[in-house]
């Protein structure tokens, strides 16, 4: 049977209990019927019986992600039958340990969601950046709790998405309530009909066109990336892109917007180039069936020097 399947992660005393608790008393986020809820670690905050009765919910623990089975999930299907699961996931624990551990294929994931705690959050990216991120690299939703005025909402904005483009980001106060959306200064003009990308701002610009592309559409974006060709000759379209780091040097990745042309530019794959490009939005095959993203039409395009640093970071 089909069940969804939601998952909270984050590092210990995160504040993924207290998202789960707010999370169930939302009208309409749980259906009728009993909710497995499974811990895989112990934090500050606990489930009361009370908690779990008003909500129908009956609590597994587990200690070792070995215990994550397909023969476990059955049983869990079998002896329980949820109508929903949610999973308190153990930051420490790898996520392609959940993600291969067998789960029934007619399940599926209902949503991702993810807690930072703003008080230890500049600790954590500078002693343990790679473990810190793991668990938010496939997150739908992060909320980043526990905010002041002083902490850099921006610069954390910036390295989450690098990390997870997709992902929507929501910040906490102390007191609970949420800081208004922010719309973060470009440090390039966008106003204009003709918007000029210098290499050190590739990064912020590929974020906000992702957000925001709406400032972007119907104008010619100039930039330098590196020429990534399709594998297919026959394909009108190439790749002009940057490789940023998002978390440590195992996690770099190249990121950049799909680029039709009419005639073959004659670049070689990996080349350095400058682009000139038209702006649109909209379903492309390119980023998934049903998604869509920034397409882009190749105007002008030369030979150019590969930038220094080379390499895009959110530092």
């Amino acid at each position: 049977m089909e069940i969804p399947v939601y998952l909270f992660t984050g590092l210990l005393e995160s504040g993924k209990t207290t998202l789960i608790h707010e999370v169930a008393a939302e009208e309409g986020f749980l259906e009728p019927g009993r909710t497995l809820l499974i811990r895989t670690e112990e934090g500050e905050e606990d489930f009361s019986e009370a908690f779990l009765k008003k909500y129908n919910m009956t609590m597994l623990t587990l200690e070792d992600p070995e215990e994550m089975t397909r023969q476990f999930w059955r049983n869990c299907e079998e002896q329980y039958k949820p109508a929903q699961i949610m999973i308190e996931y153990n930051g420490m624990w790898e996520m392609d340990a959940f993600f291969l551990s067998g789960f029934p294929g007619e399940w599926f994931i209902g949503g991702i969601y993810s807690t930072v705690n703003g008080e230890t959050v500049d600790l954590y990216l500078t002693n343990m950046r790679k473990k810190f991120m793991e668990p938010l690299k496939d997150s739908n939703l992060i909320i980043v709790n526990r905010c002041t005025e002083e902490t850099d909402r921006m610069k954390l904005r910036r390295n989450l998405k690098a990390l997870n483009p997709q992902v929507q980001v929501a910040f906490e106060k102390t007191d609970g309530t949420m800081f208004a959306n922010e719309d973060e200064i470009m440090p390039f003009d966008f106003s204009g009909q003709e918007v000029v990308i210098e290499d050190l701002d590739y990064g912020l610009w590929y974020l906000d066109a992702m957000d925001h592309p709406g400032r972007y559409m119907g104008k010619d974006i100039t930039f330098v990336a590196k020429y990534c060709a399709s594998s297919d000759k026959t394909h009108k379209y190439f790749v002009p892109g940057r490789h940023i780091m998002t978390c440590c040097a195992d996690d770099i990745q190249f990121l950049g917007f799909v680029c039709f042309f009419k005639e073959q530019p004659g670049f070689k794959h990996e080349d350095w180039v400058k682009v000139t490009v038209g702006f649109d939005y909209g379903p492309c095959e390119m980023y998934g069936e049903g998604e869509e993203g920034p397409i882009l039409e190749l105007k002008k395009i030369e030979a150019a020097s590969k930038p220094e640093p080379e390499l895009v970071t959110f530092s």
